[in-house]
């Protein structure tokens, strides 16, 4: 028995071996059907693309020659060099770290060889050749396109390659390019925690500031010569026209709208994969948040409320908190409804019955750093209607995170807002 084991395990041992002295054709099945197409046009290989280890692999030199590029390979070192206009692409064989523009970058699977021809990731191909690629599962085909049109709130816009010079004027979107991997070359400074929040700072090293959300600066936007900007309809609608003669603009909608705007952005980068990912994994949480929440809380008024430097109480029915207390299926408070109004402002404590809810929310900002609005939050909840709301009474108001509920604005924000829910509701 012990010497058929041996036998057994050598066998195996030798199996392994011989497998990684074969081509890959022989040892990989190819998926004969795989398409590659750029700008409509399909393309034909002498070494068809394939599945490997569940990753669609394409052969390079082909595609980077159709799309203008130079292919150089040195057998020796199992380099490939490839030059596109400015672009420099340097990959080797068996290793998942290539260089873009002397710039180290990790693929997610390493190149390989199969019967001469060099096969790399698909999504490589966008990320290295500034093209835009889309894989369509149900026809296995993979689409490159050279241009983009983006449709935006005030019209659209052509890119001509995927942009490396970024330029994001508001701070969801400053969010998103972290969770897309994106570092811009220059982003508005955030309205507190200069300068940038902390929790996407540290992703931020070298990125410049522009000034103010509300009012970017232009001609530290034109110094850096960007090749796209990314803007918001609620704040820079009315510096379209100057924006678009620093470069290409595309202007979102709705500065609160994440969802909305993590769509837009991913399209503008190339990073459709991602963000679908990100947002696979929202509406999970999201239903399992649902399915979660005890049936008590089920549809149970929530008030999202902030105090203002000048003393008075905002509840709002409008922007990012609310978008996302409607997705999991809160409702407004009874009061705040009948007024249809998006903000509800309170000037007088005798109009506290206003802000209360099932639930009370409070994201009051410290804006100058020097604690007097939360003496003036202080003055609100100290008062005696205040601590008869019925919110206050069962114990179920709390002061949250100014930032992640409100000042941001990002997908990154909304999912530490939900998990911030998991706590309050407690949930599991």
């Amino acid at each position: 028995m012990y010497s058929l084991k041996i036998r057994w395990t050598a066998f195996t041992l030798m199996l392994a071996l011989v497998c990684t002295l074969l081509p890959l054709s022989s040892v990989q099945a190819a998926v004969s059907n795989i398409k590659v197409t750029v700008n409509g046009k399909s393309l034909s290989f002498d070494e068809k693309p394939r599945m490997v280890n569940g990753r669609t692999m394409v052969p390079y030199r082909t595609i980077a020659e159709s799309l203008g590029g130079k292919v150089k390979y040195d057998s020796k070192a199992k380099l490939a060099t490839i030059t596109k206009g400015s672009q420099k692409v340097e990959l080797t064989l068996g290793s998942k770290t290539a260089k873009i523009n002397g710039k180290s970058t990790t693929m997610d699977a390493a190149p390989v060889n199969a019967n001469g021809t060099v096969l790399v990731p698909l999504r490589f191909v966008g990320e290295s050749l500034g093209v835009w690629v889309n894989w369509n599962k149900s026809s296995s085909t993979a689409s490159l396109e050279t241009k983009k049109t983006i449709k935006h709130s005030l019209g659209s816009t052509t890119l001509n390659s995927v942009p490396k010079r970024a330029v994001i004027l508001f701070n969801g979107g400053v969010d998103i390019s972290v969770l897309l991997g994106v570092k811009p070359v220059g982003a508005v400074e955030s309205y507190v925690q200069q300068p940038f929040y902390e929790y996407v700072r540290s992703s931020l090293i070298g990125t410049k500031t522009l000034g103010d959300e509300t009012q970017p600066n232009l001609e530290a936007i034109a110094k850096l010569k960007p090749d796209v900007i990314i803007a918001t309809k609620d704040r820079h609608e009315k510096i379209n026209g100057q924006l678009n003669k620093i470069a290409p603009t595309i202007m979102t909608k709705d500065l609160a709208d994440w969802q909305d705007n993590l769509q837009v952005m991913a399209a503008v980068f190339n990073k459709e994969e991602k963000a679908n990912a990100f947002m696979a994994d929202w509406k999970a949480s999201v239903a399992d948040f649902k399915r979660k929440l005890p049936a008590k809380d089920k549809g149970a008024e929530i008030s999202v409320i902030r105090v203002n430097p000048n003393g008075s109480a905002r509840a709002y029915n409008t922007g990012f908190a609310y978008q996302i207390f409607q997705e999991l299926g809160f409702k407004v408070p009874k009061q705040q409804a009948a007024l249809k109004q998006e903000l509800v402002t309170v000037t007088s404590k005798e109009q506290v019955s206003l802000l209360d809810g099932d639930y009370i929310f409070d994201f009051t900002v410290d804006w100058d750093g020097d604690g007097e609005i939360l003496k003036l939050q202080k003055e609100w909840t100290n008062s005696p209607l205040w601590k008869n709301l019925k919110a206050v009474k069962n114990k179920k108001y709390y002061k949250v995170n100014a930032v992640t509920w409100n000042l941001s604005g990002g997908a990154l924000a909304a999912k530490q807002m939900l998990d911030d829910l998991y706590f309050y509701f407690d949930l599991e």
